[in-house]
């Protein structure tokens, strides 16, 4: 059984500019997903189902985030009752990423522009170098790559395959660039 989070409406995710979502962010985490569990909760005259993500944190790339990180999504499985959130992020435990968090359990989802907001960490099966992908596994080349729409899934797959993971950025490289951009946008807010 699908419940609906609305019959009528769509989701409509404009992608943010890196610079904004490094910015905006409540906080920027490198962590693991280690867990994962949905409930299904009366709101209002409805049911939803919520899925609560927990977070490993293997590094603090900016803000401050809980001692014990725990994602609060809209949508999920409960039994044979499902709800899925167009754009939404896709979780699995044991994945490495790097989160953009913002209104985590105050908002559709706990990070910023929902699926914009994920930067999944792969390894290179050849040459075991660790990189960044976008939400839609595709490697992550340039932060400019963030303010381009995600990729459905077929597309998705032959974008990766077109792509080497050799110029994708590492997770590194991505923290620093991070870290960069938010002390430049606190630097402009300070002056104005």
């Amino acid at each position: 059984m699908i419940l609906p989070a609305r019959p009528a409406s769509a989701t409509l995710i404009i992608p943010p500019q890196f610079e904004e979502m490094a910015a905006k962010s409540d906080f920027v985490v490198r962590g693991r997903v280690t867990d994962m569990t949905s409930e299904l909760v009366a709101k209002g005259e409805g049911r939803k189902i919520f899925t609560r993500v927990k977070i490993e944190v293997l590094e603090i790339i900016a803000g401050a985030p809980p001692t014990e990180l725990v994602l609060v999504c809209l949508g999920g499985r409960v039994g044979d009752e499902e709800l899925r959130v167009d754009g939404s992020p896709e979780f699995q435990v044991g994945q490495e990423g790097i989160y953009f968090v913002r209104h985590n359990g105050r908002a559709l989802s706990p990070l910023f522009a929902m699926g914009y907001g994920l930067y999944p960490i792969a390894t290179d099966a050849a040459t075991k170098r660790r990189y960044v992908t976008r939400g839609d596994t595709v490697p992550l080349e340039s932060t400019a790559e963030v303010a381009r729409p995600l990729l459905g899934r077929e597309v998705a797959e032959l974008e990766r395959l077109r792509r080497s993971p050799v110029n994708a950025l590492s997770p590194d490289e991505f923290s620093t660039q991070i870290k960069t951009a938010r002390r430049a946008y606190q630097a402009t807010d300070a002056n104005d």
